[in-house]
């Protein structure tokens, strides 16, 4: 029995939603100040909309396969960034260890309080990039033949040249 992708779309939207929910969760504290994903880096915010947005254009049937693999490509670079970001020299970060210590440039070293960070990153990576792999695998899975009837009906050539007449 083969399984067919059916629901590449609904699955991926989900593990986009979820990611993008986890980017604003708290993903570094120091101290009692809390930092989330977004603003550590601004890109987590705006990549899962750009997905989000490619994913509803592509809907429509046109440019579907190149459409869903622009917005894989936003989701890996989500999960990349979510993955391989140093958290402790964020601008964000820098910002709360020089008020804290009143020392510009200050860096953990420089501050005696608790640093933690907590595995939402990695979450949020992990369902990124699973959204990002079944983008990709439903944009590279060949189209339906009720799809490419569908669009073979719409573009009707003969209706073109009866009403060019």
């Amino acid at each position: 029995m083969r399984w067919e992708m059916t629901r590449v779309k609904p699955i991926s939207l989900l593990l986009i939603a979820i990611s993008w929910i986890l980017a604003n969760t708290a993903w570094l504290s120091i101290g009692d100040q809390q930092l989330t994903g977004t603003e550590i880096s601004q890109l987590l915010n705006l990549l899962p909309a750009i997905a989000l947005l490619l994913i509803f254009i592509a809907s429509y049937q046109r440019l579907a396969a190149v459409l869903n693999s622009l917005a894989a490509v936003s989701m890996f670079i989500f999960g990349l960034i979510a993955l391989a970001s140093d958290f402790d020299s964020s601008a964000a970060a820098i910002a709360i260890y020089e008020s804290i210590s009143g020392i510009q440039g200050a860096g953990p070293g420089d501050v005696d309080v608790l640093t933690e960070q907590s595995i939402t990153n990695l979450i949020a990576a992990a369902t990124a990039l699973g959204a990002g792999l079944l983008l990709l695998f439903g944009a590279l899975r060949p189209a339906p033949r009720n799809v490419i009837r569908r669009q073979v009906e719409e573009d009707n050539r003969a209706l073109w040249d009866e009403q060019g007449d």
